[in-house]
């Protein structure tokens, strides 16, 4: 949201100096203008009413010093005099309006001022109605559950860039792997993980590497509005045009598995939504709540959807901004999901739930 908003305020900044700089401009050209054309009325040489040149017109007889000097030629012109003298374009300002009066009506000028904060949520408001909040639950729904998988077993798994304080994806049991499975279908990990082989019969994936499994995590949200669009059947793809699943997982390189395609390493044609860069510029990391108290990295209450912004927050919980459930009550009294009995260190293996109300579409 802040990289949206600073967006945001970036073109609203560069619309208020275009628009005062063309203002300006156009201020010192009509200016400049009206100079120019004072300085054509007033001849250097004698000017005499021409009968057979119509009314309003002079025959006006000057010498330019330039051309003086070169030639010493006299120059004859026929212009329009208007029959009184005085200002074209009168301004009144009152506060921030501005009246302009000219010849021909008198108009008002309002000047564009960006906001200082643009205000994203009162945007989405206005597009979604009341459906923003059931929508944006929705949207969230496999972050939420991950970040609540994360709160219980002290065991947070994210995707993100290795330079990054902030996970681009929080990664869940049923978050696919580039292999084609889900982490609940491979091995069980701690907090001292490196690699999560795939336990699947046939699979030779030697560790989790999270992929982005629905378009909505890439950002292009245009696949939903195509008629024979199957988000169960959609996989991430490679610049060479073939999935994920087309590619070897058990080699760092990943080459294209497809006959006859000479790609050597799998390259995402895609973006990370969250921060612009490509999949193969992240990493899936395996991380317990002190590893990332020490990184100062979000965790426990932080490391929920919006965090930062209440409202946003409970709809992602809940799809309603001013009920943030049960759960979330529970984590902030300090009850929350993990029992106060119960240890969790860094070899504490994970024991996932045996049923979530979370159903993905690739199911």
């Amino acid at each position: 949201m802040d990289r949206s908003t600073n967006r945001i305020e970036k073109v609203g900044s560069m619309s208020q100096q275009r628009t005062s700089s063309s203002r300006s401009k156009a201020g010192s050209s009509s200016a400049s203008s009206r100079a120019n054309d004072s300085a054509k009325f007033r001849p250097t040489g004698s000017a005499n009413a021409s009968p057979a040149g119509g009314k309003g017109k002079l025959s006006v007889k000057g010498t330019s010093a330039s051309s003086a000097k070169r030639e010493g030629k006299t120059t004859t012109t026929k212009a329009l005099v208007p029959r009184k003298s005085g200002t074209l374009v009168t301004k009144k300002s009152h506060g921030t309006v501005e009246q302009v009066s000219t010849p021909v009506g008198t108009y008002t000028v309002k000047p564009i001022i960006p906001a200082k904060k643009a205000e994203l949520i009162s945007v989405a408001k206005a597009m979604h109605r009341e459906d923003m909040g059931s929508r944006l639950q929705t949207l969230f729904q496999p972050e939420t559950e991950a970040a609540m998988e994360s709160i219980q077993t002290g065991i947070y798994v994210g995707w993100r860039c290795p330079d990054f304080k902030w996970d681009c994806i929080r990664v869940s049991r049923m978050s696919r792997c580039f292999c084609g499975h889900i982490l609940d279908e491979h091995a069980s990990f701690n907090g001292r993980s490196v690699r999560v082989p795939c336990r699947q019969q046939g699979c030779p994936c030697r560790a989790y590497e999270f992929i982005p499994g629905r378009v909505e995590d890439i950002g292009e949200f245009w696949h939903q509005k195509r008629r024979n669009f199957d988000p169960t059947s959609w996989r991430a793809k490679c610049k060479c045009k073939h999935t994920h699943i087309e590619h070897e997982c058990k080699t760092s390189l990943k080459r294209c598995k497809h006959a006859g395609c000479g790609c050597g390493s799998f390259m995402s044609v895609f973006l990370c939504a969250a921060c612009d860069q490509h999949w193969e510029q992240h990493i899936t990391v395996f991380e317990t709540e002190e590893d990332r108290r020490q990184n100062e990295i979000p965790y426990g209450e932080d490391y929920l959807p919006f965090a930062e912004m209440p409202n946003l927050r409970n709809m992602a919980l809940t799809g309603n901004e001013l009920e943030a459930g049960p759960a979330y009550g529970a984590i902030v009294s300090g009850r929350g999901p993990i029992p106060q009995s119960r240890a969790v260190t860094q070899d504490t293996p994970v024991r996932m739930p045996s049923k979530s109300g979370f159903n993905p579409v690739w199911d």
